[in-house]
């Protein structure tokens, strides 16, 4: 409305592409975040606060993904739902999403149905950038440790179809189904709930392409816990890497309204499994397929740094999150020389990933996220953070 009072030479407006453009006194604007300092000038960084306005029109920072209404208040449902608590130092929208969830319990064996086969109740997804060879490691690395076969359903980057020589090779794992999308950058989200809505089992378990099994990998376990618990998720680790399970926990940290995640602080132990219930894990877990579609997966708009997200969404669900200390992958990354440039550019540049995190943090209302490695307990809901290990997506 503001921009219409001020400049009423704009006629007709365009939605073409992934940008918002309009024609005025001969030139193409376009609707893009602009800097705190200049209004003028666009600004590629999604940060809170920041004014939009009509900007010339830039390739990278004047993009817009425009999101279907009921879609998008059906995925805001559980947090604009939450309640800020009334004391604490935490009193703004997302802190009502800091309590710990209710602890899992066991189901009566008239409300539990065990899995007979692995292969019968459990999928593996995976989302790929054009690195087919690795989703084979994978589900070679699945029949070497486990003596059969699971379906594997994996979720590449498009448009442009592989060789002959490389459909032979997939080929050879008959439970592999490798799907190719249109986009060349779709992002993990959208390649994720891709595959979730092909899984016909009422498991799933969700790996990344470089991920390989190992003797630790226990899936009977994970199934156990799930058979005869309501825990929606059960989750474990890469082999040699610290516990990243932990809380998630919004407040008034560094003076502003931040995200934090403490590495691991868990809520409770399940002593009968050896395991415990914490708001989130690594990306390697198995889960409850009908209510992790139900949430609606993950958060498409974030093509990557979705991890933090998907697990408060979880915890704004009410599903409840195991994590199991002796349950391993191994997270056997390419070398750099083997890297490709886009996969590069796609995984770890780090304004790419910077605006992905401000995106994340905009959808809470908080101006950064960081991990805490050590910290106080102050209650229940709140922790207090000791040294700050590593700080992302600020503006």
């Amino acid at each position: 409305k503001q921009w219409y009072q001020r400049r009423v030479a704009i006629t007709a407006w365009l939605y073409n592409e992934s940008f918002i453009r309009t024609e005025m006194q001969g030139r193409t604007m376009c609707v893009s975040p602009t800097m705190q300092t200049d209004v003028h000038k666009a600004n590629k960084y999604t940060c809170l606060y920041v004014p939009l306005a009509l900007t010339e029109c830039n390739e990278e920072d004047s993009r817009m993904e425009l999101i279907e209404e009921s879609f998008f208040k059906m995925e805001r449902k559980a947090f604009v739902d939450s309640v800020a608590p009334d004391t604490g130092s935490c009193q703004f929208k997302a802190c009502g999403l800091n309590p710990p969830a209710k602890a899992v319990e066991m189901l009566r064996p008239l409300y539990s149905t065990r899995c007979q086969k692995v292969f019968d109740c459990v999928t593996v997804i995976t989302k790929t950038a054009r690195r087919p060879y690795l989703v084979m490691r994978l589900a070679q690395s699945i029949r070497d440790k486990k003596g059969y076969d699971l379906r594997v359903i994996a979720y590449d980057d498009g448009p442009n179809d592989y060789p002959p020589e490389v459909w032979d090779d997939i080929a050879k794992y008959p439970f592999l189904q490798y799907m190719i999308g249109e986009s060349d950058d779709m992002g993990i989200s959208l390649g994720r709930n891709l595959a979730l809505k092909m899984v016909k089992t009422k498991y799933f378990l969700l790996v990344d392409d470089d991920h390989v099994f190992n003797d630790k990998t226990n899936l009977d376990k994970m199934i156990e816990i799930l058979d005869t618990t309501d825990a929606t998720l059960v989750g474990g680790k890469f082999e040699g890497f610290m516990k990243f399970a932990g809380a998630l926990k919004f407040g008034e940290y560094h003076g502003r309204q931040e995200f934090a995640i403490f590495s691991g602080h868990c809520d409770r132990t399940l002593p009968q499994f050896g395991c415990e219930q914490c708001d989130s894990t690594s990306n390697i877990f198995m889960a409850k397929t009908h209510p992790v579609l139900e949430m609606g997966g993950w958060s498409e708009e974030l093509l990557i740094a979705e991890h933090a997200d998907f697990f408060v969404k979880m915890k704004a669900y009410g599903n409840k999150v195991v994590y199991c200390d002796d349950i391993e992958v191994i997270n056997q990354q390419e070398s750099l020389e083997e890297r490709s440039k886009s996969y590069q550019k796609l995984r770890y540049d780090m304004g790419r990933k910077n605006r992905m995190f401000r995106l994340m943090n905009a959808r809470y209302n908080v101006n950064g996220l960081f991990w805490c490695s050590e910290y106080e307990v102050i209650n229940e809901n709140e922790l207090k953070c000791l040294e700050t290990k590593h700080k992302i997506g600020y503006c």
